[in-house]
C-alpha cells in the first residue's frame, strides 16, 4: 500500500510540471513567433543604415571619429557587453555563452576592463569570478526595454570620460530554430566590411548636403552603431526564446514517458495488491 502511494505522489508530481513545462513551451513559442516577424524589419532598418552610411564615407573619405575609431595599439580600456538571459529553463543557452566566453575572452594585465551585463545569469558570473568591474547591469531582456537598453549603452560609450580602446559584444545568435551559437561581435573600432560592399556596388551616389556634413555623419553614424546593438541584442533574445522552447518541449516529452512508465508501474502494483487480498480473502473463508 506505501508503495502504491508512493507511486501515486510521484505521478502527480509529474503531472503538474508537464503542465507548467507545457505552459512555457507555449508562451515561449508565442513569444519567438512574434520576433520572428519583426527580424526582417530590424534587418533591413540596420541594412539602409549602414548602406547610406557607408556611401557617406566613400564622399567623406577624410572623417573620423574618436569614439569609433579609437588609437589605442594596446587596448587598455576595453568593455565587454555580455548578454544572457534573465531566467533559466533554456538549456544550453547560457552555459554554452558561459563556456564560449571563458575561451574566448582574455584579459591582460595592463587592461582596465570595464563590463556591461545583460540578463542576471551572466552578472553573477561575472561577479563570481571577479573579472572585472560592472559599470551598468540590466537584469533583464525583453522586446519591451530594447530599445532603452541600446540608448543607455550607446550613451555611455559616447559620454565615457575616457574613450573605450574597444567594445565587444558577446551573445548567442540564432542559426536556425534548432540551433543557437555564441558569437563575438566587435562594435569598436567599427568593422568596414560594409563599406567595401558598397564600393563593390558601385553605387551612383553625389549627396546634397543642406547642413554640416560632419553632423551629419556622426549622427548617421550614432543610428549605425545603435542598429548594430539592436540586432544583437534581439538575436540573443529570438534565439533565448527558441531555446527554451526546445528545453521544455524535451522536458514535455520526457515527462510523458515517464508518466507512461510510473503508470504502467502504478497499475501492476494494484492488479498484484488487488489478487494478493483476494488471495488471502479466499483462503480465510475456506
Amino acid at each position: 500500500m506505501a508503495q502504491l502511494t508512493q507511486l501515486k505522489r510521484k505521478i502527480q508530481s509529474i503531472k503538474t510540471t508537464k503542465k507548467i513545462t507545457h505552459a512555457i513551451r507555449l508562451v515561449s513559442m508565442s513569444s519567438y513567433s512574434k520576433l520572428e516577424k519583426e527580424i526582417d524589419f530590424l534587418k533591413n532598418y540596420k541594412k539602409n543604415i549602414s548602406k547610406t552610411f557607408s556611401q557617406l564615407l566613400l564622399n567623406l573619405p577624410e572623417w573620423t571619429d574618436k569614439v569609433l575609431f579609437p588609437k589605442d595599439l594596446f587596448d587598455k580600456k576595453p568593455l565587454f557587453i555580455l548578454v544572457s538571459s534573465s531566467k533559466g529553463l533554456c538549456g544550453s543557452f547560457n552555459s554554452n555563452l558561459i563556456r564560449y566566453i571563458e575561451r574566448k575572452l582574455a584579459i591582460e594585465k595592463h587592461q582596465k576592463a570595464e563590463f556591461i551585463t545583460i540578463g542576471q545569469k551572466i552578472e553573477k558570473e561575472i561577479r563570481t569570478k571577479n573579472l572585472g568591474k560592472i559599470i551598468l547591469n540590466f537584469p533583464e531582456l525583453n522586446s519591451g526595454n530594447l530599445e532603452i537598453i541600446s540608448k543607455k549603452i550607446i550613451n555611455l560609450i559616447y559620454n565615457s570620460k575616457e574613450n573605450y580602446s574597444s567594445v565587444s559584444f558577446y551573445s548567442n545568435r540564432l542559426k536556425n530554430f534548432f540551433i543557437q551559437r555564441p558569437q563575438k561581435t566587435t562594435l569598436i573600432p567599427i568593422n568596414m566590411d560594409f563599406k567595401e560592399d558598397s564600393e563593390n556596388e558601385k553605387i551612383d551616389f553625389d549627396p546634397i548636403f543642406e547642413q554640416d556634413k560632419i553632423k551629419i555623419i556622426n549622427f548617421i553614424a550614432k543610428k549605425h552603431i545603435k542598429g548594430t546593438i539592436l540586432e544583437i541584442l534581439f538575436q540573443s533574445l529570438i534565439s533565448e526564446n527558441a531555446s527554451r522552447f526546445l528545453a521544455m518541449d524535451s522536458s514535455n516529452t520526457n515527462a510523458e514517458k515517464m508518466l507512461e512508465k510510473l503508470t504502467l508501474q502504478y497499475n501492476k502494483s494494484r492488479q498484484a495488491l488487488i489478487t494478493r487480498e483476494v488471495s488471502e480473502l479466499s483462503a480465510n473463508m475456506g
